[in-house]
């Protein structure tokens, strides 16, 4: 398993999740807003799952580097987008290509969602 998620905006919050036949895992769940740089790339690697990415840029820019480790399978990766109010953004890639969008609403709440997209 060699993949890599790139997060460049999430405003207000993004989750992101693989699933596999039987189950999910929690790969990440990155909070920012307040015109704040987001710029977070997680590493997909093969191993005991470590738990979720969890980082809070609300007040703060967010920025570097991460490892999340997944047992070995064929995952699929999925985007959800959530928005606390005023305006929104989320750009999320996966292998250097955008995650496209298979939901998406102006309004508060679950705002974006992206197409389910297998993992390498």
């Amino acid at each position: 398993m060699a993949n890599t998620i790139h997060i460049t905006a999430s405003d207000n919050q993004v989750i992101l999740t693989a699933y596999v036949w039987g189950n999910s895992y929690q790969i990440a769940d990155i909070k920012s807003g307040n015109s704040n740089p987001v710029n977070v790339t997680i590493n997909l690697k093969q191993g005991q799952y470590t738990g979720p990415l969890s980082l809070d840029g609300v007040d703060t820019p967010l920025s570097g580097t991460y490892n999340v480790y997944l047992a070995p399978g064929q995952y699929t990766l999925v985007g959800t987008g959530i928005n606390w109010g005023g305006p929104q953004s989320f750009a999320v890639s996966l292998n250097g290509a955008a995650l496209k969008t298979q939901y998406s609403n102006p309004e508060e709440g679950v705002v974006w969602a992206s197409i389910p997209t297998k993992l390498q």
